[in-house]
């Protein structure tokens, strides 16, 4: 009979055994049944994973920390502790010694301890894995569970540590091992499974393994049809150990979910300073698996958290009650008292403290009953009544009564008795921090600089007797920056006070405000950034990070900024500092207003008018500041601004109007000054109406806007605007005597006006007047008038006049101040003119060359090409020739340079014959010819003088 039949008719008797009630023997004295043998086999399986997984966990480890030793022990006391999760029988269990590389199963004597097991493979082994595995392992075999003199059974299985030995150059190899296990039957049924013995198995040797699962290998592998009849075997045995397993591994996923939630809840519990409740969920994630080295880490953790919390707890109570007591000494009770509170709370149950607080809070009763008058406001009769208890026996120097004594007469204003009092007081006792604090509070208010430097002095004292108040720093920084222009020391002074109280938000706020006073804005900033860190909702830290951004020119953000503040909410006290700074920065535009500065005043207008939302006022005074610099559609949105805040906004509109005016927008402006004609706003009216006149004069409607301006002047004679207006318009339609007429009214009507002084220059300058449109150009400058253009005309007067050597200086003059093309172009006429063809040249290809609009303009070229001709450069001047007759071939002026370019380059008749057309053709005339140098030479030339007879 073949192998396979003989093992089928084995279990054939097995199961007839089986039918007949009796259990199942795998061997002689076997009495464990089929079930029970599933079972431990089952939990040997699952026991065998955990050791591996234990093996790893502690090859693993980083022998260099001091703790990991302390946590392998941690671990063996774990694993050998009785209950279901025990994995060794004991601490006095052995393991073969598979640590040396140089064992294996013939080496004698290398059984050793668990612990001493453990502690070598932590010490010694060193994992080369990148994956970090240490121990990589197979199970081969399961034996068939027996029982001796207690239930036991054995796993086969192949291991290899995946590293090197420290001090062994041998490498593992791969070796076969036993683990014997132990089983205890449950009182409450099934079986509990640990480790007993851990050896090495000579290859070679024989291993019994577990015939139930041997026959069924076998049947399988055969296929024979006995197969079947062995069905009720073979659901009890697999049945068994499949359910084993499958609760195992149940039991496990639910105990993996609850450790990983008891591990993340505790740490969070531990980032939060919950030592007690992240302790209790460490050691449930310690029960919930034993042989886990994250639990003991954590909890060691949390130990050495508790000590730290202990003695930071020991240390802040100490210094809460040191603290408390030297308060008490100052006379400081409420401070005191909520120092002694805060020992009490960090660490409670201290008698003495208890006791302290009761005195203090017993005292501080008595004092707020004596203050109550005073509190409640009726000040004569707390007076009257602190008086009398002062002249009683005894009372008249007591220091708490003399304090009292002194606030009141505060209150009512008395702060000369006041401070009287406080020095006689602190002469006594300069201890008293109470008083002197009082004392330096009242004299930083004054404006008297020795009252103020009684108040530092003051202040020093009190940071070396009352080191826990940062108060007295901020105090004394703002002093010293301040008044004394100590604001280097005020700085360090703070980065001091930062130092002992790293997280003040008050401390980081003065930082700001001192930087700030110390014109060092970027560092301001900085600071009231950290403020705001620490407190997002500091308005006052907004408002001085908008002032910050002011001093860097971020006018947008500061503005943004002071909006956060005051949407969170200023106090008085703040909304009093926003008005100073807007009243200093209101000054301070007038100041460069005076000077003609008006864009620099304009930075300053804008800072007001951020600081100080609630007067729309100063958004006029803006506009009208931009409207002196022509910034007109900068002072549209101001008015714009204006209007929406204002009750009456008629005079923003009137204004708006002239801006749009000056923006060409004439249509617009008018729409303007009709809203104050129909709004019949009468001291607004001929303003309206002189303003709807410029629009109608720059729309080219001469004839509407004289008649609105005689209008105007029927009411008002001596309308100085009105009368220069319509000078303007004499002037520019030919008629000169009455323009000077109306002009001189309009001076003598308001003679400090440079515009009016400028406009009749204008006259005299048209009249030829050169004398008396210097004078009133000189008059307008020292008004105001902006000095290039008035230089420039002064300039064009001279010329008109004939004095072109004169003309000359007040054109330079002009350009000095700032580049103009029509005073570049008239000063290179007139040098010119007076025979510098040389500079003039100079002077115009300048012009041109910085001009990129006079590219094609052909006054220019042509101009260009007679110089050119003029200093007999006369390639150049064919070149420019040809360009201007390209821009315009219709300008005559062009024609008459050609014409001077033909005489120089030896084609005297052809000028001649050009020159003759233009003449007879009515074009120019002779006279106006000889004013050129080079046309002299041409009409007296022969070849002109013949052809014309």
């Amino acid at each position: 009979m073949c192998w396979a039949c003989d093992r089928a008719a084995h279990l054939l008797v097995i199961v007839a055994l089986m039918a007949h009630g009796g259990a199942a023997h795998a061997a002689p004295g076997d009495t464990l049944s089929l079930k029970d043998k599933g079972l431990i086999n089952a939990h040997a399986e699952s026991l065998f994973k955990r050791y591996i997984a234990l093996l790893d966990n502690v090859a693993g480890m980083d022998a260099a920390d001091d703790e990991s030793a302390m946590l392998v022990q941690q671990l063996i006391a774990n694993a050998c502790e009785p209950g279901r999760d025990r994995m060794f029988l004991g601490p006095q269990v052995r393991i073969e010694d598979n640590v040396d590389p140089a064992n294996d199963a013939r080496t004698a004597g290398r059984d050793r301890p668990l612990a001493e097991y453990m502690n070598d493979l932590l010490l010694y082994f060193q994992s080369t894995d990148p994956l970090g595995t240490a121990v990589e392992a197979r199970l081969l075999k399961k034996r068939e569970p027996a029982i001796t003199d207690r239930a036991f059974t054995q796993v086969l299985y192949e291991l290899r540590f995946l590293g090197r030995h420290s001090s062994s150059a041998r490498s593992y190899e791969r070796h076969l091992r036993v683990l014997e296990l132990v089983a205890e039957r449950r009182p409450e049924g099934g079986w509990d499974v640990a480790i007993a013995t851990d050896n090495f198995f000579a290859p070679g040797s024989a291993f019994a393994e577990a015939l139930m699962e041997q026959d069924i290998d076998s049947l399988a592998r055969a296929g024979r049809g006995e197969l079947g009849e062995l069905s009720r075997a073979l659901a009890e045995y697999r049945g068994s150990f499949d359910q084993a397993l499958r609760r195992d591994e149940e039991e496990r996923a639910q105990r993996r979910k609850a450790y990983a939630d008891a591990v993340s809840t505790g740490r969070s519990f531990l980032e939060r300073g919950d030592h007690e409740s992240a302790m209790t969920l460490f050691e449930q994630a310690r029960t919930l698996d034993p042989l886990a080295v994250e639990p003991l880490v954590l909890i060691n953790e949390v130990k050495r958290a508790m000590e730290r919390k202990r003695l930071k707890d020991e240390a802040e109570a100490a210094a809460a009650i040191e603290e408390g007591g030297v308060l008490t000494t100052l006379r400081c009770y409420d401070r005191a008292i909520a120092a002694f509170e805060r020992a009490d709370r960090v660490k409670p149950g201290d008698a003495s403290v208890k006791a302290r607080i009761d005195g203090l809070r017993a005292l501080a009763a008595k004092q707020a009953e004596r203050e109550k008058l005073y509190r409640m406001g009726d000040l004569d009769k707390a007076l009257a009544e602190v008086q009398a208890a002062r002249n009683g026996v005894g009372r008249s120097d007591d220091p708490d009564l003399t304090l009292l004594h002194a606030r009141i007469l505060i209150a009512r204003d008395q702060n000369g008795q006041a401070l009287q009092l406080l020095g006689t007081l602190l002469e006594r006792m300069p201890d008293h921090v109470p008083a002197r604090d009082l004392r330096a509070s009242l004299l930083e208010r004054s404006t008297v600089p020795a009252d103020r430097q009684t108040a530092a002095s003051d202040l020093y004292t009190l940071r070396l007797k009352d080191r826990w108040n940062p108060g007295y720093d901020h105090r004394l920084a703002m002093l010293l920056c301040q008044d004394q222009g100590k604001c280097t020391e005020a700085i360090a002074l703070l980065e001091e006070t930062r130092t002992r109280w790293p997280f003040d938000l008050e401390t980081r706020y003065q930082q700001g405000v001192i930087h700030l006073m110390a014109a060092r804005p970027r560092e301001a900033l900085d600071h009231l950034d950290e403020a705001l860190t620490i407190d997002e909702d500091c308005a006052r830290c907004h408002v001085e990070k908008g002032l910050a951004l002011f001093e860097l020119d971020s006018i947008a953000a500061g503005e943004r900024s002071l909006e956060r503040g005051r949407a969170i909410g200023l106090d008085e006290a703040q909304r009093s500092v926003l008005h100073e700074r807007a009243a200093h920065h209101l000054e301070k535009a007038h100041e460069l207003q005076a000077l003609n500065a008006n864009a620099e005043a304009d930075r300053h207008f804008r800072v007001a008018c951020a600081l100080r939302d609630d007067q729309p006022d100063l958004r006029l005074e803006k506009a009208r500041n931009l409207m002196r610099i022509d910034r007109y559609a900068e002072a549209i949105h101001d008015l714009d601004q204006y209007i929406a805040s204002s009750v009456t906004p008629f005079v923003g509109i009137l204004e708006r109007g002239h801006c749009r005016l000056g923006l060409g927008e004439h249509a617009r402006a008018m729409e303007d000054f009709d809203v104050i004609l129909r709004n019949n706003v009468e001291r607004m009216k001929h303003p309206a109406m002189l303003g709807k006149a410029r629009a109608h004069y720059a729309m080219g409607d001469a004839a509407n806007a004289e008649s609105l301006l005689k209008a105007v002047l029927k009411e008002e004679r001596r309308n100085a605007e009105v009368l220069s207006m319509l000078s303007r318009i004499a002037r520019t339609s030919g008629r000169l005597a009455e323009a000077k007429e109306l002009g001189e009214q309009a001076v003598d009507a308001d003679k400090d006006n440079a515009e009016l002084h400028y406009e009749l220059g204008l006259v005299y300058q048209a009249l030829r007047s050169d004398e008396a449109a210097v004078k009133c150009f000189d008059r307008s400058i020292e008004l105001g008038k902006d000095k290039a253009e008035a230089k420039k005309q002064m300039g064009r007067a001279a010329m008109l006049a004939g004095n072109l050597k004169e003309a000359v200086p007040q054109f330079d003059e002009s350009l000095r101040i700032r580049d103009d093309v029509e005073a570049a172009r008239w000063r290179a006429e007139c040098l010119r003119r007076t025979g510098d063809a040389r500079q003039a040249l100079e002077q115009l290809n300048l012009v041109y060359e910085k001009n990129p609009a006079l590219k094609n303009d052909v006054t220019i070229l042509a101009d260009l090409a007679y110089l050119y001709v003029l200093n007999d450069m006369l390639p150049l001047a064919r070149d420019h020739i040809d360009r201007a007759q390209a821009a315009d071939p219709l300008y005559r002026y062009t024609q008459l340079v050609k014409a001077c370019y033909l005489h120089r380059t030896g084609q005297t008749e052809d000028a001649a014959t050009l020159v003759r057309s233009l003449v007879n053709g009515g074009e120019v005339k002779e006279e106006d010819l000889r004013r050129m140098d080079v046309m002299k030479e041409v009409l007296s030339s022969k070849a002109y003088r013949s052809g014309s007879r």
